[in-house]
């Protein structure tokens, strides 16, 4: 008679289990929670700034850098990425529609920025406002099928900061 090694079995089970848990895969969780963690720490340690990164559908959530400028309106929305560096900022919004995008342009006119550029790439457009001391750049990307808007903010002191 032939007998089957105990480790073995054990393995299948183990298999096993995590083929039918495959719903809920925890190492899901633990890469994501990884990846974003050591790309904020590694970008935090080369730049001494404030880094917060939200990995879509990871069920984790960013928000914008308590340095960030208070006379920059901002949409409210979803923060996936943000950034603050001495006299530099940047964030990337999912707002959920061309309204609020709209309204963000509106807002910061309103605020005393003023618009210097701009750009209609189709999919994607992008406007630079500016005051006496911050230059302030907006990206609007959006995409025919997916939900919401993503906006990448870019604000930069016109003052060397140091």
């Amino acid at each position: 008679m032939r007998r089957t090694p105990r480790f073995a079995l054990a393995g299948l089970g183990l298999a096993a289990a995590f083929t039918l848990s495959a719903c809920a895969n925890p190492l899901d969780s633990l890469v994501e929670n990884v990846v974003s963690g050591g790309v904020e720490n590694l970008i935090e340690n080369e730049l001494g700034g404030d880094v917060d990164i939200n990995i879509p559908g990871s069920g984790g959530s960013a928000s914008l850098p308590a340095s960030w400028p208070s006379d920059v309106p901002t949409p409210a929305g979803e923060v996936i990425f943000s950034l603050g560096t001495p006299g530099n900022w940047s964030a990337t919004i999912l707002v959920p529609s061309q309204a609020v995008v709209d309204q963000a342009f509106a807002d910061l006119e309103s605020a005393g920025y003023t618009l210097t550029t701009e750009a209609d790439f189709g999919g994607l457009i992008s406007k630079v406002y500016d005051t006496d001391t911050r230059t302030v750049t907006i990206g609007v990307i959006s995409e025919e099928g997916v939900d919401g808007i993503n906006v990448q903010f870019t604000i930069i002191d016109k003052e060397p900061q140091g």
